[in-house]
């Protein structure tokens, strides 16, 4: 038994990080990967209310427009914002959404501008 063990308690370690590793990345793609869209802001449709950690409560503001893909491909899109980036977003401003299949937008990053073959209307 101390042979077998020896001989491959290593093996198995490794084969049950690597299965962990797995989990954790397919868990992580499929909670926060999506398709990118490309958003310009337009108006706020509403505030709600963020906390921070020490209990001190700021304004976060609710975002909606439609959105244009890489591909081309048109979706109406409605984003809160969080704490770390509240608002409130210039009119005029770019977004990058990331759009979530099963949880709706996951990621918002301001960008300066949207890539070459993307046409926003303005």
């Amino acid at each position: 038994m101390e042979k077998f063990l020896g001989k491959y308690l290593g093996v198995c370690a490794f084969i049950l990080v690597m299965i962990e590793l797995l989990a954790w990345g397919a868990w992580t793609l499929y909670r926060y990967g999506g398709q990118h869209y490309y958003l310009r802001i337009e108006h706020s449709v509403g505030t709600r209310p963020l906390s921070e950690p020490v209990n001190y409560q700021i304004k976060g503001y609710v975002y909606r427009g439609r959105a244009l893909s890489q591909s081309g491909q048109r979706k109406m899109v409605t984003f809160a914002t969080n704490a770390d980036n509240p608002g409130p977003f210039r009119l005029g401003q770019l977004v990058r959404v990331t759009v979530n299949r099963h949880y709706g937008v996951t990621q918002y990053h301001l960008i300066d501008r949207v890539p070459t073959g993307i046409m926003l209307n303005k």
